[in-house]
């Protein structure tokens, strides 16, 4: 399943705003190194085309394109992010749950 938001993820649909924006923070920090670096490999493999548009433009024709790499960089990158603080969201939310 494809969550952009937190939200969206059954785990944390009970808890308030804030604090499925910790308990996701805590479990992305619970990752190992090596899956922090495929996190972040792959965000860039799927923004790199996006910035790639930008570069041919140039001066007011860039603007629309920049709305656009803004308003799709979120809906490209959280997805990603959401799916790779599944893996240790269990973990996070019991931590969550005894600092309560």
């Amino acid at each position: 399943m494809i969550y952009f938001l937190p939200s969206q993820i059954p785990k944390l649909k009970s808890l308030s705003h804030n604090e499925r924006l910790a308990i996701v923070t805590d479990s992305l920090n619970r990752l190992s190194a090596q899956r922090r670096v495929m996190l972040n490999i792959i965000k860039l493999l799927l923004i790199t085309p996006l910035f790639l548009l930008l570069v041919r433009f140039e001066g007011w024709h860039m603007l629309p394109w920049l709305l656009l790499a803004g308003i799709a960089y979120p809906i490209i990158v959280l997805p990603v992010r959401h799916a790779f603080a599944l893996f240790h969201l269990d973990e996070a939310i019991a931590a969550h749950k005894k600092g309560n």
